[in-house]
């Protein structure tokens, strides 16, 4: 005699519970993908350093990561980093772009160069350089980069100032104007203050690796300056200035909003999950001192 087999209500419930357990987990993941992944406008990738290069690069202090149209003219988005560590992950936006209006989309080629001195000059010894640029479109993640050229150039010579005699006796050397005595450093003021952890917060905060601290104007592109400091310890006392400009040839002034992110990856492209972040209020003219910020949000 057939019996058909009906499972009891019981077992019935336990298999509808875990396929909606199933479907949630996937869409919970899905979605988590499309907020926290690189944006939809970006290049991501890894940049790493050649076992071939000498041991100097690791030490070498800033990191150039630049994207150029394949159709050719000036860079189109630039990111400066100070003292990064390898293997670097790294997301380039158009909040990167080197010119005002300029479209951040179509095909571009990536390259990376470590600099000696911080300054995309000639390529001389001490400064390292990706061999090949990596071809890629905008919207692409996986665009990875070495580091695999060792400069060897000798670097230009310094010209020596003339020794200017002292004038004589009976002249009275003219006094420099005021206004020079007062002058700014050619790379502009500074800004000094401190970085606080908010309560809520300061235990969650412990053991993040990386914070970094961004100076950036009112218009559009890359930031005017930015400071990466590892193993942050708070209260934390800092100095931006015009040393940590980003691109060679601007100067820290004017006036700018600042932020302070720590980093669970080291990274300095878009938030993840555990980062945080504070601002100073408003905007702060190069010169203050004593600004406060207070790191208060959590992604």
């Amino acid at each position: 005699m057939n019996q058909t087999f009906h499972p009891p209500e019981k077992t019935l419930f336990l298999l509808h519970r875990l396929f909606y357990i199933f479907l949630f987990t996937a869409l919970g993941a899905s979605a988590a993908g499309c907020e926290f992944g690189p944006p939809a406008e970006s290049v991501s990738g890894t940049i790493r350093l050649s076992p071939s290069l000498p041991p100097g690069a690791r030490r070498t202090r800033i990191l150039f990561i630049i994207l150029a149209s394949e159709k050719g003219g000036p860079p189109l988005a630039v990111q400066r980093l100070v003292r990064p560590k390898f293997p670097y992950k790294y997301t380039l936006t158009k909040d990167d772009v080197m010119m005002r209006g300029r479209p951040f989309t179509g095909r571009v080629r990536v390259s990376a160069r470590l600099d000696a001195d911080g300054r995309v000059g000639a390529f001389v010894r001490g400064d390292y350089r990706s061999g090949k640029k990596r071809s890629a479109a905008i919207g692409a993640d996986g665009a990875d980069v070495l580091i695999d050229v060792a400069g060897t150039a000798e670097p230009p010579k310094v010209a020596k100032r003339p020794v200017k005699s002292p004038p004589p006796a009976r002249q009275k050397p003219a006094a420099p104007p005021r206004a020079a005595a007062q002058a700014p450093a050619m790379s502009g003021g500074a800004i000094t203050g401190r970085i606080q952890i908010a309560p809520a917060l300061a235990e969650k905060a412990a053991g993040k690796p990386v914070l970094f601290i961004i100076a950036r104007t009112e218009r559009p592109g890359p930031p005017l300056a930015a400071q990466k400091v590892s193993n942050p310890r708070f209260p934390l006392n800092f100095t931006l200035s015009g040393r940590d400009v980003m691109v060679p040839g601007l100067r820290f002034e004017g006036s700018v909003r600042i932020s302070a992110r720590l980093d669970t990856d080291g990274s300095a492209g878009r938030p993840q999950p555990g980062d945080m972040e504070g601002r100073a209020p408003g905007l702060t003219p190069v010169g203050a001192k004593g600004v406060t910020i207070i790191i208060d949000k959590e992604f």
